[in-house]
């Protein structure tokens, strides 16, 4: 697995870097198909913010924490990761075999960008788009923690929006073009 460990505001020791790569490496125990993890510590207020994202098979898994200190941030960040590798391979399990054409590979590319002309746009973020399931689509949704996910239908092969009710239950807006 490819880990990158990055530092807002704050010096990565090569303790953290050492913490970090022993806690990630758990998680290969679960799932192995794990290939890169992305860990972000922040210092904001006298408290540390911890951003993780991992790839898996082209899926993304995000999971943050605030903490007083960095272990303790860390930590339980690494426990909602273990919970979401654990209920993403329960599902792919559930359906018997790892279906490589509709577990899509998902590049998310983020842009910090001044624009001019737009003032209310904070940042822009592109990513490729690849045919995958409503099923992985809410599975993607989910595991990065959103309340809507964009994605190219499978069967239909044209974009659709899957996004979750304030009732718990799920809504897809299908464009007609």
């Amino acid at each position: 697995m490819n880990i990158v460990v990055q530092g807002r505001n704050m010096e990565i020791s090569e303790v953290m870097r050492n913490y970090v790569t022993k806690k990630l490496s758990k998680l290969e125990r679960f799932f192995d198909r794990l290939m890169d993890a992305t860990v972000n510590f922040t210092l904001e207020r006298g408290r540390v913010k911890v951003e993780s994202t991992l790839t898996a098979s082209g899926v993304v898994i995000r999971a943050e924490a605030v903490g007083p200190d960095w272990r303790s941030a860390l930590d339980e960040v690494m426990d909602k990761l273990e919970r979401q590798v654990k209920k993403y391979k329960e599902r792919l399990g559930r359906r018997g075999v790892l279906k490589k054409e509709t577990m899509a590979e998902f590049g998310e590319v983020e842009k910090e960008e001044a624009l001019p002309l737009v003032d209310k746009i904070a940042r822009v973020k592109e990513f490729v788009l690849r045919p995958m399931s409503i099923e992985d689509a809410i599975l993607q949704m989910e595991l990065l923690g959103h309340t809507f996910f964009i994605f190219k239908d499978l069967d239909k092969d044209k974009v659709q929006v899957i996004y979750k009710r304030d009732d718990g239950s799920y809504g897809l807006i299908d464009p007609i073009y």
